[in-house]
Formats: C-alpha cells, structure tokens, sequence
C-alpha cells in the first residue's frame, strides 16, 4: 500500500547523522502548499544545533508559502488567527463591537488557546475550554466567548490551514439545570405613575428633595417619558440629536382622512469605546435605522424641549464637556444616576433597559399591530417576546368579562 501524503505545510520524522566529526546533518521530507513533497537538509557544528537550522527552515517554508500576504498553516498559532480576526471586524463592524471582542480575546481568550497550533484547536480541547467557563460567566457571556472563537477558527479554515470550523461540533450553551431563566420585567401601570410623580412633585423631606434635584439635573423625568414612549435603548435615546425630531409630522393616512404623525429618526447609538472614549456610530444593523411614531406626551414635552435655545446638531439631551462645549451623555452616568434614586420610588430593580421593555408590553398588548411592525418599532430583526415582554400583571378586566359571559 502506497504511504498516505503529508498534510499540506507538515514536515515527516526528522532525522540527525553525524557526516564527518564536527559536522552534523538533519534531514527529512517536507510537503510543500503545492503539494509537492522535497526532502529539506541543514548542517550544524552539533545534533541540536542542525535540528534546530532544519525546525527554522520548516518554519520559513510554513511561513513563506502558505500565502505570502499572512496566510495561515496548521501550525499558525490560535493568536495569531486571533490578529487577523479582530482586523477583520475592525473593517467590517462598529467600534463598540471591536472593543467587546478585543476585551473577551485579551482578558479570556488567549490566555488559555492563543499558544495552540491551530491544529491543536481540537473539538475537545474547546469543549473543555468552554466548560471550564461555566462558574466564572453566564450563558449569554459565554455564547459570545463561543462566537468569538469560532470566528478566528474560521479565518483558520479560509485560509485552508484548517479543513473544517471545530467549534461547529460543540454542544450549544444552554441555561445551567435548575437556574430559571430570568424573566423581563417592565413597569406597570402604577409602577409608571408613582416614578413620574416622584420626579415632579417636590418631596416634604430634605434628603428627598436632593435626590430629586440629582434626577432633574440629570434630565431623568424627561429621559423616562422619551424612552417609554420611544422604547429607545438608553444608548439610541442619548444619541437623538434635535434635527431627527420631526414634530411637524410625516402625513399618513388614518381612518378619519390625512393626518400628520410626529416622528422621530434613530440614526445613531453612543457607546464608550476604550482608547477612543465616547463615540456615536450609526448603529449595527439596519434595523437599528427606524423612524418611530412619537406619542401625543412625548411630543408635547418635547416640543417645549425644542423651544429653548439651541443648534440641530446638538443632542436632544446634552450634556457640557470638560471644555464647555456641549456633547453627548454618558450612558453609564445616566445608570449611575437612576441608581442612587430608584429606590425611593420602590423600584430598585429598575434599569433604563426596564423602560424599553415596559414600551414592549405596552405594544404586545396591541393586537392591531402584528409582531413585523412592533420588530421595526424597536429595531430588532424580531420581536423577542421572550426577551422583552413583561408577563404577571393582574389583569382585572378578566373578571368583568366572566361576569358578564357566566352570570345570567
């Protein structure tokens, strides 16, 4: 039976001879990314030091041929797939994203596969390395851990030193037995009255009435009627400037004939982005790009927002730079904010993310609208019930209902 080839870019068993005294040579069988299979040789004044000329010249021929603009070999190393990859979604993907990726690599990553040949990327060895991550991260960190791997294996298999993606075979990440998942919980009813009276009613007692003074100078009252009635991430709220409020309306046609609508346009996000700071892109996919209806509320503030003194550019809710010059909020200073007030309200558990569920429910509850149009509103591919949609609420009608179906 014929001898099976070397896989490409892979050398045979070398071997070591002493020629002359002083004089060694090692040899072996090298197959070459054009499939042609040469016998390499490199002397030495030793056995080590002629093994060690012939493991350099394997290396400058994995290098050299496997694609002479930085392709890639079985024995390429994990990290430095990992260089090519995050280049890649530097080009192709936003800032924010490239942070998060470059972190996740850096911080978990590396440390434990970026040493490996990318031949030693096995299905086993990634199996341990994910499992070995379940008492330090949660489900969703982990399925992006996960995917972060996979996309540098896969820049392994474009460059064919790997003949298919390993991560393919690996079991999905499931929530851990026993641990229910956490269900999305919005505002009701009551829950949105007593925050927005607490916001605008003055408190009787002094360590309240700061608070107060904290949460209005942060803009909150209105930040939490602009988000309910806009089910914004609190990254697309901040990020609206005044030229996308459109409180003249768009003409549509209703029931009754012409009407106008007010709108506003999201086209735009605010993230911070190490080394870069705060930055606003354009959001990451084109569903993010929307224009949302705005309630008769939301208008009616905002239209006193946009009486006051102010250039289109600016942000709808600015803030003042260290040089003075009016910029964008921090999201994360907004959190710290809601924080430090949410409890008095009795909604500790509260987030800016809550108030985009809350408008979620509220559309769900909408049997007019179909789940395509109430996607596009918040700007998803789909609409993640699931996620979203606040289920629990103590629906009172339901026993009006049955009165008057039962009772005679």
């Amino acid at each position: 039976m014929a001898r099976p080839p070397l896989p490409l870019g892979t050398p045979g068993t070398i071997s070591v001879a002493e020629e002359e005294p002083g004089s060694w040579v090692a040899r072996c069988r090298f197959r070459d990314h054009d499939g042609v299979t040469r016998r390499l040789r490199k002397h030495g004044p030793s056995k080590t030091a002629a093994k060690a000329a012939l493991h350099e010249l394997i290396q400058q021929r994995q290098r050299g041929k496997a694609g002479s603009a930085g392709g890639l070999t079985p024995a390429s190393r994990f990290r430095e797939a990992a260089e090519l990859y995050l280049a890649k979604v530097d080009r192709k993907r936003e800032d924010s994203t490239h942070a998060l990726y470059a972190y996740h690599l850096n911080r978990t990553v590396l440390p434990a596969l970026g040493a490996l040949q990318l031949r030693e990327c096995t299905v086993a060895r990634l199996d341990a390395f994910l499992e070995a991550l379940e008492s330090r991260y949660a489900p969703s960190t982990r399925r992006t851990l996960r995917s972060i791997v996979s996309g540098v294996l896969q820049i392994g298999v474009l460059h064919e030193a790997l003949p298919a993606n390993p991560v393919r075979e690996l079991d999905r990440i499931e929530q851990p037995k026993g641990l229910a998942k956490k269900k999305p919980r919005g505002l009701t009813v009551d829950e949105r009255q007593a925050l927005l009276d607490w916001f605008d009613q003055d408190s009787d007692d002094d360590r309240v009435r700061r608070l107060q003074r904290v949460a209005r100078a942060a803009e909150l009252p209105d930040l939490v009627r602009f988000s309910l009635g806009t089910g914004l991430r609190i990254g697309e709220a901040l990020a609206v400037r005044r030229l996308d409020v459109n409180l003249d309306g768009v003409p549509v046609r209703g029931q009754d004939g012409p009407l106008r609508v007010p709108v506003v346009a999201i086209a735009g996000n605010v993230t911070w982005v190490k080394g870069k700071g705060l930055v606003r892109h354009d959001g990451k996919s084109e569903a993010a790009l929307r224009v949302i209806p705005l309630p008769r509320f939301a208008a009616d503030f905002l239209r006193e927002r946009l009486a006051q003194p102010g250039e289109d550019g600016w942000p709808l809710f600015p803030a003042a730079g260290r040089d003075g010059r009016i910029t964008y909020r921090w999201p994360s200073n907004v959190r710290r904010t809601l924080r430090s007030v949410r409890e008095e309200v009795g909604l500790g558990w509260m987030t800016p993310h809550t108030w985009r569920r809350t408008y979620a429910t509220i559309l769900d509850d909408e049997i007019s609208l179909t789940d395509r149009m109430k996607a596009d509103l918040m700007g998803q591919a789909d609409f993640l019930k699931n996620t979203y949609v606040s289920r629990g609420e103590l629906h009172a009608d339901a026993a009006v209902l049955l009165d008057a179906a039962l009772v005679a």
